[in-house]
């Protein structure tokens, strides 16, 4: 989940849904052709006894037995059926309450002591609430009406500043509301440790950015690459710009000659990012086998971001819509 740039090349989208052949990169940043065609991935495994039967969990099993050797599946082509299409979000009703737990992104590990901001989708300035997690991890917020998406700031001693962008919050019946689930922060071990698996060592005073791509049916995809950009709908990529994909194995970033786009766990990240309040997050891919014959990429998201200074930015990317 991070990304680095370093690039000067023109790419040009005339609308969310408008294609054009990209050049080739002049050197290898992590925004080179794809090989493939855009996919959907989901994580499926074989039960430990009926190993015939496909699972997810321990509950798609018989009694006793487990959801065993889960790993990243293809399942398809990606869903890009929403792609251009209005925005389906819809605000909530009233006001809620909505419970979720700090979790560091790497352990998994409840992070307590944390500092908390939810604020509305991704202007970071209009804050809903702010409140300290538990001992577990635990943190409970008040979403006022009409919210359709949320943000959230995340601060402890063990975290490098955090935020989560433009997350879906969907009308729930219980009270509190608990999806998501979890909020991930990233710490300051984490921060540095990423970068070094690549053989990067984070620069300070530069932002990092990260993420995973879902398409329409919120399945993970593959096979897309990613840069930060000053221009929205064009690849126009931040000095110093250079992206790093996950292996789905290990869901660690790799070098380039081991995951030249992402992998089935969708994710990507970008490092030494020089601090701005605007940038475009980008995803572009191929989205049919014909468009890699003809070279013909499309940029399927994008999600405007400020790059802050030693922070992590991380947001929710999907098709783009109206």
């Amino acid at each position: 989940m991070h990304v680095r740039y370093v690039i000067a090349l023109a790419l040009v989208a005339c609308s969310n849904n408008k294609t054009q052949p990209m050049p080739d990169a002049p050197k290898d940043v992590g925004f080179a052709k794809p090989t493939a065609s855009l996919r959907a991935n989901k994580q499926l495994g074989k039960c430990s006894v009926t190993t015939a039967t496909v699972c997810t969990k321990d509950a798609d099993c018989p009694t006793s037995e487990t959801c065993a050797n889960i790993i990243w599946t293809d399942i398809g082509a990606a869903d890009l059926s929403c792609l251009g299409t209005a925005s389906s979000d819809v605000g909530t009703p009233a006001q809620m309450m909505f419970a979720t737990t700090v979790k560091d992104f790497q352990s998994g590990n409840a992070v307590p002591q944390a500092t908390v901001i939810a604020f509305d989708g991704v202007d970071t300035a209009t804050q809903f609430d702010m409140q300290t997690s538990d001992a577990s991890g635990n943190v409970t917020f008040t979403i006022p009406a009409g919210t359709k998406r949320v943000g959230f700031k995340m601060t402890a001693d063990s975290v490098m500043p955090t935020f989560l962008l433009n997350q879906y919050f969907s009308t729930c019946t219980a009270t509190p509301c608990t999806t998501p689930n979890k909020i991930q922060s990233v710490s300051n071990a984490t921060a540095a440790t990423l970068p070094a698996l690549i053989g990067e060592t984070r620069t300070p005073g530069t932002g990092v950015l990260a993420g995973a791509l879902r398409d329409c049916m919120q399945h993970e995809m593959s096979n897309f690459i990613a840069t930060v950009s000053s221009t929205s709908h064009m690849a126009t990529p931040l000095v110093g710009a250079e992206a790093y994909y996950f292996s789905a194995g290990v869901d660690l970033p790799v070098h380039h000659s081991q995951q030249d786009a992402s992998s089935g766990d969708g994710l990507f990240m970008a490092i030494q990012l020089p601090p701005m309040a605007t940038a475009y997050v980008q995803m572009w891919g191929f989205k049919s086998d014909a468009d890699i014959t003809s070279g013909t990429l499309t940029e399927v998201a994008e999600l405007q971001v400020p790059v802050l200074a030693d922070t992590v930015i991380t947001g929710s990317y999907e098709p783009l819509r109206q």
